[in-house]
């Protein structure tokens, strides 16, 4: 009675398991399953964040932000990409009050939040700008 059950949920589980990531599929499933374009999305964020200035010319980890234009410390690069990651989705959310014709109330909401998104990082940006000296 147990080995019949064992048997059947591993034959289940097998069945999902071959369904999910498939025999001959490889990379192919992998692409599909979107995680290369989200990898790729993060390692855009963070290059333009300055990940690699951050690296090369370490600075003390006292600094949140290192008050001169020469380096970057680790957490200015992450208050930069969130920065970057804010203004995107601004820019995306305000794309889609344009799109909204379904419910004309949620147009103003959207493009409301996209614009202070927006606004949240362009004011980070401006901050980290302004404490740089």
């Amino acid at each position: 009675m147990i080995r019949k059950r064992f048997e059947s949920w591993w034959t289940v589980m097998k069945g999902r398991l071959e369904r999910t990531y498939g025999r001959n599929k490889g990379f192919s499933s992998f692409v599909k399953g979107g995680w290369v374009q989200f990898l790729y999305i993060v390692g855009i964020v963070f290059m333009a964040a300055g990940i690699v200035n951050a690296m090369i010319q370490p600075v003390s980890s006292s600094f949140i932000i290192f008050p001169g234009r020469s380096a970057q410390s680790i957490s200015e690069t992450a208050i930069n990409a969130i920065a970057l990651v804010l203004g995107s989705a601004g820019i995306y959310v305000s794309y889609l009050s344009g799109r909204q014709t379904t419910k004309p109330r949620m147009v103003n909401f959207y493009l409301i939040l996209g614009l202070l998104l927006i606004a949240t990082a362009l004011y980070i940006g401006i901050y980290v700008y302004s404490s740089k000296g």
